[in-house]
Parts: C-alpha cells; structure tokens; sequence
C-alpha cells in the first residue's frame, strides 16, 4: 500500500513538472514570434542594471543619512559602481556597439 502511494505521488508530480515545461509551448498562438534570445537577454541585464543604479542611489543615500561610515560607503560605492558599469557595458555588446 506504502509503495502504491509513493508510486501515486512520484506520478503526480512527474505529471506537474511535465505540465509546467510545456505550458509555453502550448500557450503560444501560431502567429506569435519565436522566443528571442537576446532580446531575453537584454530585458534580464536592464532588470540588473535598474537594480544596480536603485542600490548606488541607496548606498548614497545611506551615507548621506549617517548610516554608512565614509570607508563603507567607498567601498559600497565602488563596488556597485563597477557592478553597473560591467552591465552597461553587456548591454552595449548584445546592441552591436
């Protein structure tokens, strides 16, 4: 009986996991564009990059409140400064630039 409702859970969630790969590929009308990968590509690295610049006006913000010493906010600052500029910079090479 055990083995009977393992084999019942083992099934079910095969069947979820199945469903939830194809659920795209059914969902999809047919005069709907192929997936873009870089296009995909460029919505996740403009996502980061907004994150990014959100974080630099966060850390400066911070600092400026007295909550972040002048040595952490340096190293706050450059640190997520860089992080920016490394995906401004990704995002310049999927343009062709």
């Amino acid at each position: 009986m055990g083995t009977l409702i393992g084999a019942l859970i083992l099934a079910v969630v095969a069947l979820a996991v199945i469903a939830l790969v194809l659920w795209p590929l059914v969902t999809r009308e047919p005069g709907d564009p192929p997936p873009d990968p870089v296009a995909d590509a460029r919505r996740a690295i403009d996502e980061d990059l907004q994150r990014s610049l959100a974080a630099v006006r966060e850390i400066e913000m911070d600092h400026r409140a007295g909550n972040l010493s002048d040595d952490d906010f340096a190293a706050l600052d450059r640190a997520e400064r860089a992080r920016a500029v490394e995906l401004m910079r990704r995002v310049d090479e999927l343009d062709g630039r």
